[in-house]
């Protein structure tokens, strides 16, 4: 063991016959191991060297800022002798509940453990309540935005009880069935069970804020027309949000040919697509049609959440690929304010009676989201939303076949035969990179750019297109039509495609230093292809053969939500969700998202008991107190 950073002076300061504890972090280099990292303590006392004898767990600070541990000992143990006997702002009865140690004795056990068991029962309530108040902050401030004390009795106990009170098909507004029979396929158990889910949601006061959750090629889009449908037919308006202009014209293409199929032609909703290219007399009939109700659907960008669009009745807001949007651009749909009574034109419309109070409400939001993410992070992510899962594919999907293979001159040479073959058979192949440009920091990472010269010269007779993040909205846009249309062949791109892209004869894909990218990830990019009749090829190439052992769960598995658990142990959740999500994901201190999740639905179950006791927390002065301290924003409004 070669011990680094240690220099000889700092050995010499060390007291003959003492007792040290040295915690470290060890990398193996050539045939030695050597210490990179380490906190070393002096056991300078009689009490010290005790504890160590006895081999009870002893608690090492690091040396930071200048702090030495003994010093920050000597600190934590003058606090905890001030530490209240009796002062827990958290309720008895939850703490006997969920078998957690009063505070003063976590505080206690975490620094001054009798045994390894108090130390885990320390931790357990640490953990607790940092879960704890991080549920009943979001819970309170969603609870803060309803009027009555009935609204939010009803939604506690829809938190409490979701799968209770899933609607049956006969349920249904009559246009939601006249939908579901026209659809040319069945829909999976999964599938029908959240779209029950969501249809009791819509036929509730409160406004629904849910997130549907599905693998790529589940059905999502179709539960979000049949909710969309449930809410035409009891004579309101939908809208269906997407973050490009591409894909709103993929799904407003979709719905139309489903449309098709819908025998009872007076039925039909008037759709509308509404984007930033639409021609401005168009938009202007559009934006008329909307306001007096004579369109019941419109499909669009961000333009639907323009301060120029107002809506008759928008009784529900879908937000596709809802991590593309802010917080802020979600949230304007709440400003679409519909009168809950609706015009005789609407209500003529169709059959289906409602009873409306009158009174300006928001509409619901649905949310959705194609990245499987494990529950136990999407309730600490998207806590003050409804979760629905679509965990299931649709019968007869042909699988994908995924290659791993290291990314040497054969293999690429193998690579590029597979290319060939699949493009003089008529498919599609997606090339996906780690980076645009070639990197001097990075030199072993291939660059889309740069290869896109190389690309073009080898596969001669085949157009190639370039799409990556750093293109204009309307130069990716083009880039894809071109793809989708067929003017070109094979698309070098960087993750961009990673969600929101669908080209049915797209039948390969092959991912660049496919280490670089997260497992789930990686599952999501495989998701672009096998969306057609032809059987598709994803090809993973690694740098090196360590990699490829990290990636064979590809290969044996298909199941998003699996391989997104896999993804959350061996990488966390930082990298699970990107830099984009994990940004909102709050910091903790002592717990782990990949190992504490059971600790996590306690808390969130905990939450929801102390607000059905008392929504204000004014039974819970404490608590409160408590809550204003770790979660100021919750109670900004008192």
């Amino acid at each position: 063991m070669h011990m680094c950073r240690m220099t000889t002076r700092s050995l010499l300061k060390l007291v003959p016959k003492c007792c040290l504890l040295i915690k470290v972090r060890t990398m193996r280099t050539n045939n030695h191991f050597e210490m990179r990292e380490y906190n070393l303590d002096v056991l300078q006392d009689e009490e010290d060297s005790s504890v160590h004898a006895q081999g009870r767990p002893y608690p090492i600070y690091p040396s930071k800022g200048g702090l030495k541990p003994n010093f920050l000992r000597d600190m934590i143990s003058r606090a905890l002798e001030t530490l209240p006997v009796n002062v827990d702002p958290i309720p008895k009865d939850i703490t006997l509940d969920f078998g957690l140690l009063c505070l003063r004795d976590a505080y206690t056990g975490i620094h001054r453990p009798k045994n390894l068991n108090e130390a885990d029962l320390a931790r357990k309530r640490l953990i607790f309540d940092e879960f704890f108040y991080l549920q009943l902050g979001r819970l309170f401030q969603m609870l803060e935005g309803l009027g009555t004390k009935i609204e939010k009795d009803g939604l506690l106990n829809k938190y409490r009880n979701p799968e209770l009170d899933a609607v049956f098909i006969e349920e249904w507004s009559g246009l939601a069935k006249i939908f579901l029979k026209a659809l040319p396929y069945s829909l999976t158990p999964s599938q029908l069970t959240a779209i029950s889910e969501i249809i009791w949601d819509l036929k509730r006061p409160v406004p629904m804020n849910r997130l549907l959750q599905g693998d790529v090629g589940c059905g999502k889009t179709v539960v979000a027309f049949l909710a969309c449908m449930e809410v035409i037919g009891s004579g309101y308006q939908a809208a269906f949000m997407v973050p490009t202009e591409l894909l709103a014209v993929q799904h407003y293409e979709h719905l139309h040919n489903l449309l098709e199929n819908m025998e009872e032609v007076h039925c039909k909703p008037s759709v509308a697509l509404l984007t930033g290219s639409t021609p401005s007399k168009q938009a202007r009939l559009i934006r008329q049609g909307l306001q007096t109700g004579d369109i019941s659907l419109v499909i669009g960008t961000h333009s639907l959440i323009a301060d120029s669009v107002e809506y008759s009745a928008l009784r529900i807001a879908v937000v596709d690929e809802q991590h593309r949007f802010g917080v802020i651009q979600r949230g304007r749909f709440n400003s679409k304010l519909y009168y809950n009574s609706i015009s005789s034109k609407m209500a003529s419309t169709y059959s289906d009676d409602s009873s409306k109070g009158d009174v300006y409400m928001a509409p619901h939001v649905l949310a959705m989201s194609a990245t499987p993410i494990p529950r136990t992070l999407a309730l600490a992510l998207y806590g003050d939303m409804s979760l629905t899962q679509i965990t299931d594919l649709p019968p007869g999907r042909i699988p994908i076949e995924t290659y791993l293979i290291e990314g040497n001159e054969s293999g690429f040479e193998k690579v590029y035969q597979m290319m060939l073959d699949e493009l003089e058979a008529g498919g599609k192949v997606y090339l996906v990179y780690p980076i645009i440009e070639q990197s001097e920091q990075l030199p072993q990472l291939r660059a889309a750019s740069a290869d896109l010269e190389s690309i073009s010269s080898r596969f001669e007779g085949y157009s190639c297109g370039l799409l990556h993040g750093k293109m204009k909205s309307d130069e990716k846009d083009e880039a894809l039509r071109q793809f989708r249309s067929g003017e070109t062949h094979i698309l070098l791109s960087t993750q961009v495609i990673e969600v929101g892209v669908d080209v049915p004869d797209a039948s390969m894909m092959v991912v660049m230093n496919s280490e670089r990218f997260g497992i789930a990830q990686l599952h999501q990019l495989r998701g672009r292809v096998g969306r057609g009749v032809r059987k598709s090829k994803c090809i993973l190439l690694a740098s090196t053969t360590s990699s490829l052992n990290r990636l064979k769960v590809l290969e044996k598995s298909s199941d998003g939500f699996y391989l997104a658990n896999m993804d959350l142990l061996l990488r966390g959740p930082g990298d699970l969700l990107g830099k984009k999500q994990s940004g909102h994901l709050p910091e903790f201190p002592v717990a782990r998202l990949e190992i504490d999740g059971n600790i996590l639905q306690e808390a969130h179950l905990s939450a929801l008991k102390v607000l059905g006791d008392s929504q204000d927390l004014e039974k819970f002065p404490d608590l409160k107190a408590e809550l204003s301290m770790r979660q100021p924003l919750c109670l900004l409004g008192d």
